[in-house]
């Protein structure tokens, strides 16, 4: 007993140092992975950022300002950083100092440099913990103190409220308590190493902010260590939150590795690919953490998916951080290209919660449904029309691609309902809905809303007849499935008949109760494009309308004309330009074999990843400048999809069916484009990686699958118009091929039977002149300027490019093979450059332009 007496007393002895260190709160500097994510630039104050989890937000702006939100509850705002040097009483504010922004999924680093000291801020938002943290490596050559400001707020979202917040500093705890007199709201803010400074009355909140202060007397003292801040906060007990409040300070690190390691799996195990475009790759791995960044479990709530984040300021709602139904839907179509499925199975579930009786599915859901009556107080729920269809499309896009049939059969009740009441909106019988009946659709307010029914909401509603016919099929309810046919049909022939604007060459906006067209040319009519609701011809003709610089920019598409006597290039819903929009206009650009001009548009739509928030898709721009609108939400939804479902369905071309055991492989790639790997494409229990090379005259891809056989693998790439395939080969063996051309390609289409083990398809082709897509460089502020390509046909040995350019302006187009071309109308050749010289006109004006190559 002795003996392990005084073995107990030398332990303690030599472990008193350490007990020390820990006691004051530092941490080991603990390294920062690198990641090929990692985005940085010099910081812009005012350019907003952001750290999320599944709980928790940090939403601020790149000075390091930022408001802090533990779902539902804002807790506290306008968090900043100044300094004290020595015995100075002259504040150094942040915003002053701030250098550099680097930013990766895990965790966003912001630098500060001054003469003598260099913070780096390092934020870290666990995904599954309502809490941040924030690591602070100082560098200093003397001593300082830093100073944390905030203003306490501790209120539920909008349109919930709260009363009698105080704020008081725990001195165990070294921390910012922020409570109510229930003592169910909380949150803490503090660090171990800091000291009140502020004097504020404890029993209110104060104008003036709550401060704390973090005494550095020896820089060598906290050099190679991080100076931790911890923030937590939620509807529950003081307990719960004082206990978390001492989990974070136990293994601060482990957060930050279990967000490497989350944000490594979310990439490994969903869709990913290579591309000679880099910046498109990295932006569509962005989109994937956009994405997840916006599911939120709400303790009162559930888990769904929000439709954006923003920072709300003095205001109660973080951007549009809410559950939007529509939103939800649409995004489902892109989280379902690259595999989420998870994901989105959740937010289904989640949606189908706030079914109204008769069927209609939920628009939108404040976040503080917990403290009000949501669904009896306020009258936004339910007030969008095409939420409803969008649900029944979405529904079927998830199961083709799962195979999930329990989910459908026991959601199938769910489904009846909401698909008879978007039948029981059609007043006029004519096919399709009603907006008037049924709510608002593509736009929300003004001028276009009195219409009877618009373009977006009648194509969305003919695609959910289509896809109920098969849901109906799937569960086995043959009455069901009938009468979707039928449905489908009349609403296919309306939707045609009723909508083309022959005289203008598109489908036009809407109609009026009278039938007549209100005609305006806008990029909504893309969704039935998308679908293949309209015809061919009408399709195509539309689509050109829409390449014009009347509406298409170098950033995005409009959504009015810029001829329209409607047009404001600030207006929310006529002019300005929605990243969302412009993908499903770029979507039907390739389902049209249109590739330059889809080409264009994603990389027009790629750059936002870069600009405004890093990593991250703005929800609207301006349709006169490439600047996002004053109002624009940063961190926005849809908008990745903007990226997502035109890239994977369209210049990928990666479409397919578990249920008919079916892997479509269509690539339309641009012509010098030598090589492009698709990893882990999921479809069902199966996946498949896809290995794409191309020489002057042979493209082969490389299948290998895991469970993935008895799918029929339909191989079909896209070359230039005139393009002659001449042999098609699988393991070097002779097989069949078919042939398809289009205005603008050309299309060999090879079907295989897939095996478990790899095989290797081959194409080989005579190859002829391809223009490359038009490579616009804008940067924000500018002007609409880039080359527009209207439409492009070959004509046997003539190629026909109708173009729009800047009057008086030079461009020019790169081409392959140019040793075939035997001369050029309207333009000179250089090399492998075509120089286009536009027309005089009206200065700063888009004028049309034609040009031919003759093709030996």
């Amino acid at each position: 007993m002795k003996t392990a007496f005084k073995l107990v007393i030398v332990l303690i002895i030599i472990s008193f140092p350490l007990i020390l260190l820990a006691a004051d709160g530092l941490i080991d500097a603990f390294p920062i992975q690198q990641n090929d994510l990692e985005l940085n630039r010099l910081a812009q104050p005012g350019r907003p950022f952001d750290k999320v989890g599944r709980k928790f937000a940090i939403l601020g702006e790149e000075s390091g300002s930022f408001e802090a939100w533990a779902y539902p509850l804002k807790l506290f705002r306008n968090f900043e950083f100044s300094f004290f040097l020595g015995t100075s009483t002259r504040p150094i504010t942040a915003k002053d100092i701030v250098h550099s922004i680097s930013v990766t999924p895990e965790a966003t680093i912001i630098t500060y440099v001054y003469q003598s000291f260099v913070l780096k801020a390092i934020y870290v938002t666990p995904v599954d913990q309502a809490a941040a943290l924030i690591f602070l490596s100082l560098n200093s050559e003397e001593p300082l103190s830093i100073v944390c400001s905030f203003l306490p707020v501790l209120q539920p979202m909008w349109p919930a409220g709260i009363g009698g917040q105080y704020a008081y500093w725990n001195k165990d705890r070294h921390a910012y308590l922020i409570s109510e007199p229930t003592r169910q709201n909380n949150a803490m803010l503090g660090s171990p190493y800091a000291t009140r400074v502020s004097a504020t009355p404890a029993h209110m909140l104060s104008d003036s902010p709550n401060e704390f202060k973090i005494d550095i007397t020896d820089p060598d003292e906290v050099r190679n260590k991080y100076i931790p801040i911890y923030i937590t906060g939620g509807n529950e007990s003081r307990d719960s939150l004082f206990a978390r409040y001492n989990k974070l300070q136990e293994d601060p690190k482990r957060y930050y590795l279990q967000n490497v390691e989350y944000y490594r799996k979310l990439r490994e195990n969903t869709l990913q690919v290579t591309t000679p475009a880099s910046r498109l790759d990295v932006a569509f791995e962005w989109a994937k953490v956009a994405y997840d960044n916006l599911m939120v479990s709400n303790p009162l709530l559930g888990t769904g998916l929000l439709a954006g984040l923003h920072a709300s300021g003095t205001s109660g709602r973080p951007g549009f951080g809410w559950y939007f139904g529509g939103d939800a839907y649409m995004n489902m179509l892109s989280i379902n290209s690259y595999g989420n499925y998870t994901t989105v199975k959740d937010a289904l579930v989640f949606t189908q919660k706030w079914q109204r009786e008769d069927g209609k599915m939920a628009h939108e859901l404040s976040q503080a449904e917990g403290y009000i009556d949501w669904w009896k107080d306020y009258p936004y729920g339910f007030i969008h029309a095409d939420t409803t269809p969008f649900y029944i499309v979405a529904m079927y896009d998830y199961y083709r691609r799962t195979g999930d049939l329990p989910f459908i059969k026991d959601g199938w009740n769910s489904l009846k309902k909401a698909y008879q009441w978007c039948l029981s909106t059609d007043a006029n019988k004519d096919g399709l809905m009603d907006n008037k009946k049924a709510g608002l659709g593509a736009s929300e307010y003004g001028a276009l809303t009195g219409i009877e029914t618009d373009v977006y909401l009648g194509a969305v509603w003919v695609k959910a007849t289509q896809e109920m016919e098969k849901l109906a099929d799937a569960v086995g309810d043959r009455n069901q499935a009938e009468k979707a046919a039928m449905d489908y049909r009349k609403a296919l022939q309306a939707f045609q008949k009723k909508f083309w604007f022959d005289s203008g060459g598109f489908y036009a906006y809407a109609f009026s109760a009278r039938g007549d067209h209100v005609k305006e040319v806008s990029p909504w009519l893309s969704v039935g494009l998308m679908w293949e609701l309209g015809t061919a011809e009408n399709s195509l003709l539309s689509l050109q309308n829409l390449n014009s610089a009347k509406l298409t920019t170098d950033w995005g598409v409009r959504l009015l004309s810029s001829e329209s006597r409607f047009f404001n290039s600030v207006g929310y819903n006529y002019g300005a330009i929605w990243p969302f929009v412009t993908g499903w206009v770029t979507m039907a650009q390739y389902i049209h074999h249109q590739a330059l001009q889809g080409y264009q548009l994603l990389m027009g739509n790629v750059q936002h990843t870069y600009t405004d928030q890093l990593g991250m898709m703005p929800e609207v721009l301006s349709g006169m400048f490439n600047t996002p609108l004053e109002e624009s939400v940063s961190h926005q939804g849809f908008s990745s999809g903007g990226i997502v479902l035109p890239f994977v369905r369209g210049l990928l071309g990666l479409r397919g069916n578990c249920i008919s055991k079916i892997l479509v492989y269509s690539p339309q790639f641009p012509a010098n484009w030598e090589r492009v790997t698709v990893r882990n494409h999921r479809l069902g229990n199966a996946t498949f990686d896809l290995d794409f090379t191309r020489s002057d005259t042979l493209i082969q891809c490389k299948l290998k699958s895991v469970k993935g056989a008895g799918y029929t693998f339909r191989f079909a790439p896209n070359l230039a118009a005139g393009t002659v395939f001449r042999e098609a080969r699988l393991n070097g063996r002779a097989i069949t091929f078919q042939t398809k051309t289009y205005q603008q390609q050309s299309q060999a289409i090879v079907e295989i039977y897939v095996s478990q083990d790899s095989q290797i398809v081959e194409l080989i082709f005579q190859p002829t002149v391809a223009l490359l897509p038009a490579v616009i460089d804008s940067h924000v502020g500018d002007p609409n300027c880039g080359l527009k390509i209207i439409s492009v046909q070959r004509d046997e040995n003539k190629l026909n490019v109708q173009l729009e350019g800047l009057a008086g302006n030079g461009y020019s187009l790169s081409i392959t093979q140019p040793e075939k071309v035997v001369s050029v109308q309207g333009a000179e050749i250089q090399g492998d450059q075509i120089m286009i010289t536009f027309p005089q006109g009206e200065p700063g004006k888009f004028v049309n332009h034609r040009i031919s190559l003759i093709i030996e």
